[in-house]
């Protein structure tokens, strides 16, 4: 598969690091142009520079729960490079007041699901739009194996990756008659910046680790070899699917 993404343009939301920057590496190394897209603009630079090439990637600093921003990001994109052609729809937060419904905030139920479901729809509205007017495309959204098991303390976390499974299949028939696939990953626990408070917590991961078939923590890298895939024409024939990257979490 390295050069199966030959001639394509991509957009990666949230790709100013952990997943977002493995896959928009990864897009790149096996052929793309890259936008990153991160609200982090500083970030986004870091991953751009990571690739290298500066015909290559593109950072766009946009806040995709914006549309004003989003607009902005995909007529960027198109006035550099012309045309969009995959799209791995990122960008997403586990707020650090996320908590039990007894104890959840307005505010960050609100911010929750402002940047993981408006953001994602948003992005997905005008990407969605661009590429039909160049005859199609493939995006991967990134919904959570959360998005079918639950666990305490994280309800509007919960409740945003429930929605972006769902958003999946509504994208996925929506989109259909212009010729872009839609599909989702859901990873379990990946080791990101996001995580970084868990992963200090010794006993929390050990715990976890006992809930997983796979005793390891997952890697960016193993959610990025997966939207690679699901936007690769070897999934030609795959879409409103959620492919889930959990270690075995959700079978047990």
């Amino acid at each position: 598969m390295k050069s199966s993404f030959a001639g394509k343009v991509a957009i990666v939301t949230g790709a100013g690091s952990g997943i977002g920057r493995a896959t928009a590496e990864a897009l790149a190394e096996h052929g793309a142009q890259v936008a990153i897209v991160d609200r982090d603009e500083a970030a986004a630079a870091t991953t751009a520079r990571s690739i290298g090439e500066s015909d290559r990637a593109l950072a766009v600093r946009a806040d995709t729960s914006c549309e004003s921003d989003v607009a902005a990001m995909v007529a960027r994109i198109r006035e550099a490079w012309g045309r969009v052609d995959v799209l791995h729809n990122h960008a997403g937060i586990l707020h650090p007041a996320d908590a039990s419904i007894l104890d959840i905030s307005e505010e960050a139920i609100d911010a929750t699901l402002n940047t993981n479901v408006k953001g994602q729809m948003l992005v997905a509205k005008h990407v969605g739009r661009a590429m039909a007017s160049n005859g199609g495309g493939a995006i991967v959204n990134t919904a959570s194996d959360l998005s079918l098991i639950a666990l305490p303390g994280v309800c509007a976390y919960i409740t945003s990756k429930a929605a972006i499974a769902g958003l999946t299949r509504a994208m996925a028939a929506d989109l259909a008659p212009h010729g872009i696939r839609v599909n989702a990953v859901g990873p379990g626990f990946i080791s990101t910046r996001m995580t970084a408070a868990l992963e200090a917590n010794q006993e929390i991961m050990d715990g976890m680790r006992q809930t997983y078939l796979i005793k390891d923590l997952g890697r960016p890298a193993d959610v990025a070899a997966a939207v690679l895939y699901l936007l690769s024409d070897q999934a030609r024939f795959v879409t409103g699917t959620l492919l889930l990257v959990d270690g075995g979490h959700t079978v047990q």
